[in-house]
């Protein structure tokens, strides 16, 4: 303790979080600065502190403890931002924006928390399914528990963008020693910094969502996975932690990150035979299934199914109404849909969903500035990381299944692993369809094993100089400057030619055939002209 105390960095962030906490508590809007200031002191003494404390039982290394602080500042900068700007930026029209927060979920569930902050009502009584903010109770009793405890005065919702930048560093560093152990140092940085940059990653964790604890919640079961291959019993803890923390905010995300984790688990060519480990999973897996299925058993669509049908029926609910909505919203769909017919609706909708945030579309169709910066930027980390995703799925195929020399080779793991984030990516699709911000919010969940994964595939390509990465971004390159014309010529450039989305549709799978089997069709060429 005396060692602590007297160490200058101890001091440093001290010194680091008061000033913060003056900052906020000065510009925060509720005129009273001592209360603000105690408040924002507390959580942000808490936070540094839950920081350090994984950066210890993480390896403290130096330069993930400096990318974790990185990942803070940006969420934290990014939220505060946001409260500030959207009343004066954002869509007039959108009670949302002029509130203050990006998400209407979480317009509505903060107001909520304030409101049981306000009142006598016990905090269990968040998760009691009556409060149309959260249906799970986590995140909203969180809010409600600090805003009583700590800022009864005033309602400062920025002490919860404190508390989701401290997960954001807890994430980095899990992911970071769970990527470094797994696949190398290198590959490990790249990890650790998609994760911090992903703009969708950041978006979320500067606002007052829950997944902004959820996503740094499955980095820990990242880290648990590669523990696990150690006789240290530190795996047990990091997955207790994590599937506590997914259960309270999001117990169908606590699932997915259980089947993801006991996958990879499975898949291992290095895991140890332990049948305690395999009981474990199972139990909190069966938990979290039955856990979620009762609650979905109480929404009012879902009464009537059984419990055999309950998550297909609520899969499909979804399916229909994200339908009704492209059809609504897109004339070009809809014709899509007349000519296409109904048995293809939903591949339609499988392709849109995967591509939404649309980026040639953010770019032709510009209606706000500052949303429509927002929207690149979204759109542009998408789509700089899906080819990566697909890349590293088919050169999972080329990798050998166990290699005692070069352990990050793990062919039936990593075909594990990508197949479930496609999966993932097409349930995410398929249940939110077009919509530019539950589909990308569902999909970004599973981020930390998006972004060890993209990687790897990077890392994986440069090793072997492999020109197929290039490839598969020469296909994605010709798609958005294609439908980017198409887009300027619709709503913008009305003197550009315009095909039909038919046409469009045919001339990129032209290009895309053209570009992935240029070999064998210079090969064949060649063979025609020799004869």
């Amino acid at each position: 303790m005396k060692r602590f105390l007297t160490n200058k960095n101890t001091w440093l962030i001290a010194a680091a979080v008061a000033g913060l906490a003056a900052i906020l508590a000065a510009v925060d809007g509720t005129g009273r600065w001592l209360p603000g200031w105690i408040a924002y002191a507390i959580v942000g003494g808490l936070g540094a502190g839950s920081i350090f404390g994984v950066w210890h039982f993480t390896g403290r290394e130096v330069s993930m403890g400096k990318i974790a602080l990185v990942a803070v500042i940006l969420r934290l900068a990014v939220g505060v931002a946001l409260m500030l700007l959207l009343p004066e930026v954002g869509y007039a029209d959108n009670e949302s924006h002029q509130g203050g927060y990006f998400y209407y979920d979480a317009a509505i569930r903060d107001r909520q928390a304030w409101q049981m902050a306000q009142s006598d009502t016990p905090l269990w009584d968040a998760f009691s399914g009556e409060y149309s903010g959260d249906q799970y109770g986590g995140m909203l009793a969180l809010s409600a528990g600090v805003y009583r405890l700590l800022s009864p005065d005033a309602h400062r919702p920025w002490l919860i963008l404190l508390l989701a930048g401290a997960a954001a560093g807890w994430g980095v560093l899990c992911l970071g020693k769970a990527a470094q152990s797994w696949f190398g140092e290198r590959t490990a940085r790249l990890a650790v910094w998609i994760f911090t940059l992903y703009p969708e990653g950041i978006l979320l964790g500067g606002t007052h969502m829950r997944e902004a604890f959820v996503i740094p919640a499955i980095a820990m079961t990242c880290l648990s996975l590669t523990e696990m291959r150690t006789d240290k019993r530190a795996w047990l803890g990091w997955l207790m932690l994590a599937a506590g923390l997914l259960f309270f905010f999001q117990p169908p995300a606590a699932v997915v990150a259980l089947v993801v984790l006991a996958g990879a688990w499975f898949f291992d060519p290095h895991r140890k035979r332990a049948w305690k480990r395999v009981l474990l999973i199972s139990a909190i897996l069966i938990f979290g299934v039955l856990l979620v299925f009762s609650i979905w058993a109480s929404l009012p669509s879902l009464r009537s199914s059984s419990p055999l049908t309950i998550f297909f029926d609520w899969l499909q609910n979804n399916y229909k109404y994200q339908t009704h909505l492209i059809e609504r919203s897109s004339g070009a769909v809809q014709k899509l849909f007349r000519t296409a017919g109904p048995q293809w609706q939903w591949l339609i909708i499988l392709v849109y969903g995967t591509a939404q945030p649309v980026l040639p579309a953010v770019v032709g169709d510009i209606n706000s500035v500052w949303m429509s910066i927002i929207g690149l930027f979204r759109a542009v980390g998408w789509y700089m990381l899906v080819p990566l995703l697909l890349y590293g799925l088919l050169a999972a195929f080329r990798t050998p299944a166990k290699n005692r020399h070069a352990p990050a080779e793990r062919s039936a793991q990593l075909l594990w692993l990508y197949g479930a984030m496609w999966v993932w990516v097409l349930i995410a699709a398929y249940n939110a369809g077009a919509d530019q911000w539950d589909n990308p919010r569902y999909r970004t969940i599973l981020l930390a094993w998006q972004a060890l994964l993209a990687a790897w595939a990077w890392s994986w390509a440069r090793q072997r100089r492999d020109p197929w990465l290039v490839r598969w971004l020469a296909v994605e390159a010709f798609f958005i400057a294609s439908f980017t014309e198409w887009y300027l010529s619709r709503y913008w450039l009305h003197s550009l030619p315009r095909l039909s989305l038919w046409e469009m549709i045919l001339l990129n799978l032209a290009a895309a055939v053209l570009i992935l089997g240029w070999d064998w069709i210079r090969t064949g060429l060649r063979r025609v002209t020799k004869k």
